[in-house]
Order: structure tokens, then C-alpha cells, then sequence
């Protein structure tokens, strides 16, 4: 492997994210990936698959921990309430410093049944209205949001801001300061992404 996992989980504890309580069991889920799988992962992927697995309280001990980390499919189920989960999601993880109230998803019926065109999302954040015209296309998560909630989040100058990884099949999205994500950056030697 190319990070061990101890070490990896170590490295989250200092951060604030305390999952070593799974770690025989993150052990078991990599033990069972065939080597070539494990010999191609990049450290990346490595690392996206512990955060996206302890984000959704996959592992057992982590339930309580999915509150620090947001993890969602890019793939949605829902489409009239795709940005609605995305934006539960983001009040979640903000720990209060943000207030996300009056979320509305407006969809024409010919679009709703082409899954083609674009899809309306209105909301208020700590009292301002905020508007997003999201890409509609089939069932599929508009990655524009994420950079258009980074900057209603740095709009609102709460300190902390939306730092995002994947995992391949998940997006994995943090709120966290600067000096978190650097912190994040000098431990584990990979640069989160700001949306």
C-alpha cells in the first residue's frame, strides 16, 4: 500500500478527524482489494477512499463522525431535490456558522422529462438570496454548484471554506480554515481542491 493506514489515520486524528477506532476494519477493506488495484491506487485515491468511507459512516465507529466531512454521489437519485441534499449537506458540516434557509429547485415539466436544459436553485444563506441556474443533464450533479457555494461561503468571511476530493464516485466536501487545509497539505503531502 502505498500509505499505511495507521499512519494515514494519525495524520487525521491531528486534524480533527478521529477514526482510528476503525482502523482494523479500514485495514480489512484495502486487504481485500486485489494487488494490482492496490499496486495503481495513487495516494490520492488512497487517502479519498478513507475520508469518502468515514464520511458516510461506512466503517463502523465512524457514525458520529460524518458531521466534519460531507460525502455525496455526483449521480443523483432525486433531480427536483439534488441541490436541495447538496445544500443540507453544506449547513451540516458548517457547524452553525451558516444559515441555509429557503431552498427552492424550480424544474419545467419538459425538462424534469428530458433531464436536458437547466434546473433553477434559489436559497437564502445567513439572510442574503442567492440564485444558481444549474446544467441540467440527466441525473448528473452540476460540479458548477460547488464552485458557486465556494463563493457564497467566502462571501459570508466565516473563516473556514469548501475544500472538495473524490473519491471516483463520490464528492468529498470539507469546511475547514486555511490553515486546516494546509495543515492537510503538509501532512499528507496532497493539496485539497477549492471549489
Amino acid at each position: 500500500m502505498e500509505m499505511d493506514v495507521h499512519e494515514c489515520l494519525e495524520k487525521l486524528r491531528e486534524l480533527g478527524i478521529d477514526a482510528l477506532g476503525a482502523e482494523k476494519e479500514i485495514k480489512n477493506i484495502f486487504l481485500f482489494l486485489p494487488d494490482e488495484v492496490l499496486e495503481a491506487m495513487e495516494p490520492e485515491r488512497y487517502l479519498a477512499e478513507i475520508l469518502g468511507n468515514i464520511g458516510t459512516g461506512f466503517y463502523s465507529g465512524t457514525e458520529r463522525l460524518p458531521s466534519e466531512i460531507y460525502v455525496f454521489d455526483m449521480e443523483g437519485q432525486d433531480i427536483e431535490r439534488m441541490y436541495t441534499g447538496f445544500l443540507e449537506g453544506i449547513l451540516r458540516i458548517a457547524g452553525g456558522s451558516l444559515e441555509i434557509t429557503d431552498i427552492e429547485e424550480i424544474i419545467s415539466q419538459k425538462e424534469l422529462e428530458s433531464r436536458i436544459g437547466t434546473q433553477t436553485v434559489r436559497f437564502r444563506c445567513n439572510g442574503k438570496e442567492y440564485e444558481y441556474k444549474a446544467r441540467l443533464n440527466h441525473d448528473w450533479f452540476d460540479a458548477g454548484m460547488l464552485a458557486f457555494m465556494s463563493k457564497v461561503v467566502e462571501e459570508q468571511n466565516t473563516g473556514s471554506h469548501l475544500y472538495v476530493t473524490s473519491d471516483y464516485q463520490n464528492c468529498i466536501v470539507l469546511y475547514r480554515t486555511r490553515e486546516w487545509a494546509e495543515r492537510f497539505r503538509q501532512l499528507f503531502g496532497i493539496g485539497l481542491e477549492s471549489p
